[in-house]
């Protein structure tokens, strides 16, 4: 029985020292580890249309009980009286959204931009922008509800987020698998097709 190394695993070693003093190389994902991510991706595009149910419009009255605690136990100073002084404006009861003069605007907004980020995910419609937005949207609801619930909760959902955002999991099981390598293509000559090309 021998232990020494073969040529091939010799130059392997020298190879792999090459590369530790010189630039760092990118890191490739597996087949099997990119459809992981895609699988994440639709569990998590899921999870946002999911909640989309318990504060339908045109009232959107679920959503306002979660206004009304983010506006009370915020972990940033001052987040609380901007929500009083934009979804609550002209409130006058604490349980119904009666008197609310920018509530319904602005509840339609989040349902909206929440709607954009489960479509976006759960299709692999353009995901980095969902996945962007679906951060944006995890981070408010870390900031105003971290207080009231376990802190972590919206903590994994922003880190999840952030993760969707670095990794193009829409080019598996996707329609960015479409998208991608056509806005590639048109890079080279358009420059909105370069910029676009990064969030499919």
């Amino acid at each position: 029985m021998s232990i020494s190394s073969s040529a091939n695993d010799r130059k392997k070693i020298a190879v792999t020292r090459a590369k530790k003093v010189g630039t760092i190389t990118p890191i490739t994902l597996s087949e099997r580890s990119i459809t992981g991510f895609a699988l994440i991706r639709i569990f998590v595009g899921y999870l946002w249309f999911q909640q989309l149910f318990w504060k339908m419009p045109p009232e959107f009255a679920g959503l306002y009980s979660y206004i009304i605690r983010e506006s009370q136990h915020t972990i940033i100073p001052g987040y609380g009286y901007i929500l009083q002084h934009t979804f609550l404006s002209g409130c006058t009861s604490l349980l119904t959204a009666t008197g609310c003069t920018l509530y319904v605007p602005l509840a339609a907004g989040v349902w909206i931009a929440e709607l954009i980020v489960s479509i976006s995910l759960m299709f692999g419609l353009f995901t980095r922008i969902g996945a962007i937005l679906g951060s944006v949207l995890a981070i408010q609801l870390y900031v105003g509800l971290a207080y009231t619930d376990w802190i972590w909760t919206y903590g994994m959902l922003v880190l999840l987020c952030l993760a969707l955002t670095a990794i193009p999991s829409g080019r598996r099981l996707g329609f960015d698998q479409w998208l991608a390598p056509r806005l590639q293509t048109a890079a080279h000559s358009k420059r909105l097709a370069r910029f676009v090309s990064w969030f499919a």
